[in-house]
């Protein structure tokens, strides 16, 4: 017998929600898993419109007035995806694995990074953890613009500064300047994102699994605070003393003062109040000089152990300074200063001196910390369909007759590949069991074990840009996301094998790509191709070198499929001209078509 999903079936429908809760506790810790259940009764239900929802706070990022304050979030693009792992969706009583999603976490960021614009950015921002650009937080020395650089109206901070005008002023300690955030997640799976409607009545239920992140790879720290990122976003040094008067070193010298303790900051990336200010009291913090003449960028020009601020103030007027101008001044513990450092520290339009945040773990500078993460009051928001009186036991009758139904849905397997970055060549074996395959998408990821302070401070991770001239160096940018994006890092080209064929014919050259200053026409057009077949619609390449990928569509057309049982799938990658960075772990996404087989026995899946 036909399945009951026919075009002919054309029913009047309602919908309601209802809310499911976690089965397996109240508070999810990093590696902790999460188990839902939909029971039956939901009978039909719209997975494209059930959500995921939950709420998450950031905790531990300083406990003491003795560790490091800072502001801290999610990541700024896929927000509270991050924080997943794997996915497993199972028939209700476990007795059919329907859909496998294991990292999770990076085929979203290939998502959120390649099927975006700034609509999807800000629709996302307001649902699942993740942030949006904002003109108060703007840079103004150059910078590219950043979803990570908003410390006003971001959803993971406390606002402070909030003391009366003129003059508003922070000197307050606050253990934990963070807060809760709810989030709704729409899941990045093939069952989630499918619009036909699911007969949960027939698999009794569903039965869902998520395995939560690591905390290592979950913290993200601010742009405008981070030396590694664009350094040309951070607070630019004024002066010691305010004063706009001819030099300002000349009146205020960080050579001339051994232990300074007031730092003004300059009107740059819009720093003209308490509130625009992206550090917090508490937070330790250093200082940096770009000396243009030559491009070099010096660390630590405070000595190596940071100073902590007391105070954040904003300041109007002072010496020379136009009337209603205002400033923002950071009072900190004292700084040691060598003269030779101090001589080095710049407010001149020559050279530069900016200040960053030191995180705990990185560097030489490491302080015991608690940082953590906790997500709770975890629930499934079901969209159930209502359907008339009759059709349900139609349809059982239909069932009891031994008839079946076919559930179509889009799916990603997940293929692990480890590479050593002494390998110059690598051959990739695929074993693909696809019998209905659409495309291949295959990540190369940093497979670095980063501490959580040397992923805040994007200390020693892969650095996707190369500015043209060393008197540019400033704006050298080292990625934030090691582990969910992919790296090029020195590939020069490659090929795949498969059906005992070379797939394209001539090899895809990357060596642009890898030299980090353009992009190879070939590249583009099989990555194209490939994620429009992966379904996922390709609606910017911005991010092509922060999260680079191969990719190959295995058929082309709304309904094409490729059969790649036995076909012997091989991944060729050449960086002869050696010089890699970091080992990777090649996360290998085949997209395709899965078939639920409902019968009355039970259930069936067909990959």
């Amino acid at each position: 017998m036909s399945g009951f999903f026919t075009s002919s079936d054309k029913i009047k429908v309602g919908q309601t929600s209802v809310a499911v809760p976690a089965e397996n506790g109240l508070d999810y810790k990093p590696g902790g898993r999460i188990d839902l259940f939909i029971p039956p009764t939901s009978k039909f239900i719209d997975l494209s419109q059930t959500k995921l929802q939950f709420s998450v706070s950031l905790t531990g990022v300083g406990t003491s007035a003795s560790a490091n304050l800072m502001r801290v979030q999610l990541d700024a693009a896929t927000g509270a995806h991050s924080l997943i792992r794997s996915v497993r969706v199972f028939s209700g009583r476990k007795t059919a694995l329907l859909e496998e999603i294991e990292g999770y976490d990076v085929l979203t960021a290939l998502r959120f990074d390649y099927e975006t614009n700034e609509n999807l950015r800000n629709k996302r921002a307001l649902t699942c953890g993740s942030t949006s650009y904002d003109p108060a937080c703007r840079g103004t020395d150059g910078t590219n613009k950043t979803l990570q650089g908003n410390c006003v109206s971001n959803p993971y901070f406390e606002k402070f500064g909030s003391q009366a005008a003129p003059n508003p002023v922070e000197t307050l300690y606050d253990d934990e300047p963070l807060d809760e955030v709810k989030c709704e997640l729409s899941l990045n799976t093939g069952l989630f994102r499918n619009e036909a409607v699911f007969p949960a009545l027939l698999t009794d239920g569903l039965f869902i699994e998520i395995l939560l992140q690591d905390k290592n790879r979950v913290f993200r720290s601010l742009d405008s605070t981070n030396i590694n990122r664009s350094c040309r976003l951070n607070p630019v040094f004024h002066s010691l003393n305010g004063s706009d008067n001819g030099s300002r070193l000349a009146s205020g010298s960080m050579a001339a003062a051994a232990t300074p303790t007031t730092f003004f900051f300059t009107r740059d990336n819009n720093q003209t109040s308490v509130q625009t200010c992206p550090f917090v009291v508490g937070e330790r913090i250093n200082m940096a000089t770009h000396t243009l003449a030559t491009g070099a960028i010096t660390k630590e020009m405070l000595g190596t152990d940071p100073v902590e601020i007391l105070r954040i103030e904003q300041i109007t007027g002072g010496a020379g300074t136009p009337l209603g101008t205002t400033k923002t001044k950071i009072t900190t513990t004292a700084a040691t200063v060598a003269a030779a450092a101090g001589a080095g520290i710049n407010s001149n339009a020559s050279d530069k001196s900016w200040f960053y945040s030191v995180p705990f773990g990185e560097g030489t500078d490491i302080v015991t910390t608690a940082a953590d993460y906790t997500v709770s009051d975890v629930e499934m928001i079901v969209a159930q369909i209502q359907v008339p009186d009759g059709y349900e036991q139609s349809m059982i009758g239909m069932m009891k007759e031994g008839g079946t139904i076919n559930y179509d849905y889009r799916s990603f397997t997940n293929y692990r590949y480890s590479q050593l970055k002494g390998d110059n060549y690598a051959n990739i074996r695929l074993p693909l069991i696809e019998s209905r395959a659409t495309s291949i998408l295959c990540i190369p990821t940093d497979a670095t074990n980063y501490k959580i302070g040397e992923v805040l401070a994007a200390s020693g991770t892969y650095q996707y840009n190369v500015p043209e001239t060393t008197v540019e160096q400033s704006q050298a940018i080292r990625s934030c996301r090691p582990a969910i994006t992919g790296i090029v890092d020195q590939l020069q080209s490659y090929q795949l094998i498969y059906d005992g064929k070379l797939n394209p014919s001539r090899r895809v050259d990357t060596s642009k790509i890898s030299a980090r200053n353009s992009i190879s026409q070939q590249w583009l057009i099989e990555a194209e191709k490939s994620l429009a077949m992966a379904d996922i619609e390709p609606l910017s390449f911005l991010q092509f070198q922060e999260n680079f990928f191969i990719g190959r569509a295995l058929a082309l057309g709304k309904n094409a499929v490729y059969d790649a049982r036995g076909k012997d799938f091989n991944l060729q990658v050449d960086y002869s001209s050696g010089g890699q960075e970091k080992d990777k772990l090649w996360q290998n996404f085949v997209a395709h078509i899965r078939r639920l087989e409902i019968k009355n026995g039970g259930v069936q899946v067909m990959v």
